[in-house]
């Protein structure tokens, strides 16, 4: 898993939730505790986490533009493959797959297709 999807899981998680910690970010990701551990560990280093043990986390200013990035990328795609009708579980895959190698200008470009599609009411 991507230090991408962490950044993106937890930002996603603390626009709902007030309180987030280590075992919340391990269920959402599916992950263990211990992984989530190392992994806050990492991005503390790199200031992108705010991580102390027993405590909870908190995204930086620059991990919470990153995990916001990652989650409007995320949104475009899923938008995009709900239009074309393909199943929440292979876009979740799909997306996966992806989501980290697009460039800005293909990801604006979906994201003006998927808007004119909808504005249509275009259904897969």
């Amino acid at each position: 898993m991507e230090q991408e999807d962490y950044l993106e899981t937890l930002y996603k998680l603390t626009q709902t939730q007030e309180r987030v910690g280590i075992s919340d970010l391990a269920r959402a990701l599916n992950v263990s505790k211990p992984s989530v551990t190392q992994m806050m560990q990492r991005l503390n280093k790199e200031k992108l986490v705010i991580y102390k043990p027993y405590s909870d986390l908190k995204l930086t200013k620059k991990g919470q533009e990153i995990g916001k990035k990652v989650a409007e990328r995320h949104q475009v795609l899923t938008d995009f493959f709900t239009i074309l009708g393909i199943p929440h579980q292979t876009q979740e895959k799909d997306i996966h797959g992806i989501e980290h190698f697009l460039s800005n200008i293909t990801l604006q470009k979906l994201q003006t297709l998927t808007d004119h599609l909808k504005k249509d009411n275009y259904q897969g």
